[in-house]
C-alpha cells in the first residue's frame, strides 16, 4: 500500500501522505503523466517528509517549472535550513 496519495485537479497535483524514500517509487515512476499541465504542487496534506522527500520535490521544480503551495512551517524550516529558497519555486 502506498503511503503517498495523489490528486490532479486541473493545474494543482495535490500530495497527501507521507513523502520519503519508502513512497517516492509510485510516486518518481508516474512523474511524467501527473505532472503533465500541473503548474502547482500542494503539499499541505503531507504529514512527513525526509530528505529523499524534499530531494523530489526540489526536482519536480525544477525539471517540470511547477511551484510549491500550501507548505507547512515543517518543511518551511528544512527549506529554510538547508538553504533551498533559490533552487525550490515557492
Amino acid at each position: 500500500m502506498s503511503r503517498i496519495k495523489t490528486e490532479k485537479q486541473q493545474e494543482v497535483l495535490s500530495l497527501q501522505g507521507e513523502l520519503d524514500v519508502h513512497s517516492l517509487n509510485d510516486l518518481w515512476s508516474t512523474q511524467s503523466t501527473i505532472l503533465n499541465g500541473v503548474k502547482y504542487i500542494d503539499v499541505a496534506q503531507l504529514t512527513r517528509v525526509d530528505s529523499s522527500g524534499l530531494a523530489t520535490l526540489i526536482y519536480f521544480c525544477n525539471k517540470y517549472h511547477v511551484k510549491l503551495k500550501g507548505i507547512n512551517p515543517q518543511l518551511q524550516t528544512l527549506i529554510t535550513l538547508y538553504d533551498l529558497q533559490p533552487v525550490i519555486n515557492i
